[in-house]
């Protein structure tokens, strides 16, 4: 989770019909220089703690986790806004985190005990039978489950190893598929045809892990890991297009403070864009099915830690 960073006091409908992208600094532009898209972003929640959302199979409806009492839970919203509603159907034993929803309709997201034991954990998209993927091959440091296309296995980050592993719910089996000795893994994401994952990464060159450092990566079905971008930046949370040409991410590249906007690029590391104003401090975002649009995460008001979900059209697609 990005923790929401402290800036001048800005109005939160600025906040909303802003972003247009903000300027390249001369250092990085001569790296990786980038286009800027001049779009609108639209809150469909606000006034809470509301982070990683997720579409609904036919696009009508994001799923996503908000701050409560006790820990986290999962809320639907209509992509036109309105009152939001609990999924699960009763309490869940754990903190619901990180959701995924399978094309089958199946949700998978990540369940945090009061004791800190983080798992994957799948429901039924009516809020029934919560049940915990307890396998063999898995630490209690499981993170951001990702479906592959058949909807019977599922890619997740396993922190204890910083490696990404399958998950095949039909077989109750694990395998690694990254070598913690190349590279270090966050948060993956299974491209649509189900023959590539890119993850969040970091080349291991002995250093302790630092998730802010993690630059966009790709492992093939071969197991070969390589950096997306020819020249590596800083980026994080990738995520697929419906389409498998274009892959979202967040990213500080080119903010002096530090805060994150979502970027657009090509599956060959080219076409860098920038979607979103860095006064929004976005991140995490997900494509909807029809690829035509990107929710995520955002700050509505830059002096308090409330965030929404929020959404931008993504103009040609």
């Amino acid at each position: 989770m990005i923790t929401p960073m402290r800036a001048p006091w800005i109005t939160a409908a600025a906040l909303v019909l802003t972003a247009c992208g903000s300027p390249v600094s001369h250092s990085e532009a001569s790296v990786n220089s980038w286009r800027t898209l001049g779009v609108s972003a639209r809150f469909i929640t606000s006034d809470n703690l509301d982070l990683w959302p997720c579409f609904s199979p036919d696009g009508a409806r994001v799923l996503f986790s908000r701050r409560a009492e006790d820990g986290w839970e999962l809320l639907l919203v209509s992509i036109n806004g309105g009152a939001p509603q609990k999924l699960a159907t009763s309490p869940l034993p754990v903190a619901a985190t990180r959701a995924n929803w399978s094309r089958q309709g199946l949700i998978a997201f990540t369940g945090t005990s009061s004791g800190g034991a983080s798992g994957i954990w799948v429901i039924n998209p009516d809020g029934s039978s919560p049940r915990d993927l307890q396998l063999s091959g898995l630490s209690n440091q499981v993170f951001y489950p990702s479906w592959f296309p058949d909807g019977e296995q599922l890619a997740a980050m396993d922190a204890q190893d910083l490696v990404i592993k399958r998950i095949d719910l039909r077989k109750g089996t694990v395998v690694t598929l990254t070598d913690n000795k190349q590279v270090f893994t966050g948060m993956p994401s299974v491209s649509p045809d189900g023959k590539s994952i890119v993850f969040a990464g970091q080349k291991n060159t002995g250093q302790h892990y630092d998730q802010s450092n993690n630059q966009v990566w790709l492992v093939d079905e071969a197991g070969i890991s390589h950096v997306l971008e020819p020249v590596p930046a800083q980026g994080r949370a990738p995520t697929w297009s419906p389409s498998g040409r274009q892959i979202a991410f967040e990213s500080t590249r080119g903010s002096s403070s530090g805060l994150y906007a979502i970027f657009l690029i090509n599956r060959d590391g080219t076409g860098l864009t920038q979607v979103t104003d860095r006064a929004l401090n976005a991140d995490h975002p997900v494509w909807s099915p029809d690829g035509r649009h990107l929710a995520f995460s955002a700050r509505n008001s830059t002096w308090t830690r409330e965030r929404g979900i929020a959404l931008v059209d993504i103009p040609g697609n």
